[in-house]
This record gives C-alpha cells, sequence and structure tokens, in this order.
C-alpha cells in the first residue's frame, strides 16, 4: 500500500471515529473495556524491564546495516523492521493490559520480523506459554537468541502452522502482526473454528498498513463468530463473548 493512500486511509479514519473515553457506546463491557482499559493507559513493571531492549534491538539492526554486509533485499527487511520496533512501543503497551484484562490461559502470535510483541505477551505471566505461528524465516534466530539469552524470556515456542491445526488448540487469545504472510491469513478464515476458544479476543497490529493484512481485518469483522470490533487504526481488536449483540466501533485512539 502506497503512502499516499495510506494517509487518506487514516485521514478517513479520523473523520469516521468517535472521540474518546466510551461516549456513544452502549454495552457496558465495550463501555468497561475502552474506559477502564484502552483510554486508562496504566503502567507496569514489565515496561520498564522491556524498555531499554527495544533500543538495544534498534541500534544492533542498523550496525548490520552500516557494515554493508547484507544484500539489498535483506536490508529492506532490517530497514522495516526498525521502523516497527520504534514505532509500536505504545501498540505492545496497549496489547499488554488488553491481555491482563482477558486473562488469557492460551495465546498465539503470528508474524514474522523479531516480533518484540512476544516478549510483552511472555512477560504477562512466566506459568503460560505463547505460541508463535508464523515467525518468518529471517529473524527467528536472533530473536530467539535476544529473548532467550539476554532478557531471560522462555515462555515462549515456535510452532508450524498446519500442525499446530491438527490439534484444535482453541486460543483465547491472539495476535496477528501486519507481516503475517498472506498464506496464514487466508487460512485461517477458512479454519478459525479449529483455532480459536468459545470467548477470545484478536488484536490485529495496523490492520490498515497493507492491503493484506486489511483484507483480513474486514474479513474478521464479519464473521458471525465476532461480537465486538473496535478499529482504532493502529490497532485493531476483535472480541467473540457469550451474549454480546454485534457492534463495529471506529474510536479515536492516540498512542
Amino acid at each position: 500500500m502506497g503512502r499516499i493512500r495510506y494517509k487518506l486511509k487514516k485521514r478517513l479514519y479520523r473523520l469516521k471515529a468517535f472521540r474518546r473515553k466510551g461516549f456513544g457506546v452502549h454495552s457496558p463491557f465495550t463501555f468497561h473495556l475502552i474506559v477502564n482499559v484502552i483510554e486508562a493507559k496504566l503502567s507496569y513493571y514489565a515496561f520498564g524491564q522491556l524498555f531499554p531492549y527495544r533500543k538495544i534491538i534498534v541500534n544492533a539492526l542498523k550496525s548490520k546495516l552500516e557494515d554493508g554486509e547484507i544484500g539489498k533485499d535483506l536490508a529492506k527487511k532490517y530497514k522495516e523492521e526498525i521502523q516497527i520496533i520504534k514505532s509500536t512501543e505504545a501498540l505492545d503497551r496497549l496489547l499488554f493490559r488488553l491481555m491482563n484484562f482477558w486473562h488469557a490461559e492460551k495465546s498465539g502470535y503470528f508474524g514474522g520480523g523479531i516480533g518484540f510483541t512476544i516478549a510483552y505477551m511472555a512477560k504477562l505471566d512466566s506459568r503460560n506459554s505463547v505460541a508463535c505461528l508464523d515467525r518468518g524465516g529471517v529473524f527467528p534466530e536472533y530473536s530467539d537468541d535476544i529473548f532467550r539469552n539476554y532478557m531471560g524470556i522462555q515462555n515462549y515456542k515456535s510452532f508450524n502452522y498446519n500442525e499446530i491445526l491438527k490439534q484444535n488448540p482453541k486460543y483465547d487469545f491472539l495476535v496477528f502482526s501486519e507481516n503475517t504472510s498472506k498464506e496464514i491469513l487466508s487460512d485461517f478464515i477458512l479454519n478459525y473454528e479449529l483455532l480459536l476458544a468459545d470467548n477470545c479476543m484478536i488484536v490485529i497490529q495496523n490492520p490498515h498498513k497493507n492491503d493484506t493484512i486489511s483484507l483480513f481485518w474486514k474479513q474478521m469483522k464479519k464473521l458471525e463468530k465476532i461480537s465486538v470490533s473496535l478499529d482504532l487504526f493502529h490497532l485493531g481488536i476483535l472480541i467473540s463473548k457469550d451474549g454480546m449483540q454485534k457492534q463495529d466501533y471506529v474510536r479515536k485512539y492516540r498512542f
């Protein structure tokens, strides 16, 4: 998706979005979620622990670029990853709060790249393991080294997507990054019932960033299983919860 088109989508979102603090929301559950979780911006001890590593990883990736020992295609991926890590701290903190609010017991992460979000998900509760289902082929070894050997994060595990489908795992909290592969997203739409618990929350990072993730966001919102969608532009939240009527919200949120 071109930069100009992306900016136009962002401007349209601002015109459509409701003001903050939950006004215009009639569901008590959703009102509580907006006011006391999304807008509250509470801080947690884990945030301070993770903050220094974001800068360390960015500097390490920049150093590899400056060495000039990687090809043009790989250099592009490094630059994209640097931008993602630099710009997503507020997103990751909100995701942590959402996961805490949901009391997630079985969580999973889809997406290539470093996947720094995994660290936030794993930090929430060391007793629960985060399943990583589509990490790509460029950065997994590097991020594993950072997570395990420098940050001391052990409670996550990579799985083959096709193999995990056979296990009917029923996740109650899933995160999709904007660089999740098109093949995985297309297959998930067909097989989501094998992967999702009856009550679950799905978070999509930057759902308007590219055509692939934007289409996935639109398709997921239409599913009968999804009760509530919250479009914060840089983050999309989907909720499946018993007893809730289908509602779609577009909310202004300053990250």
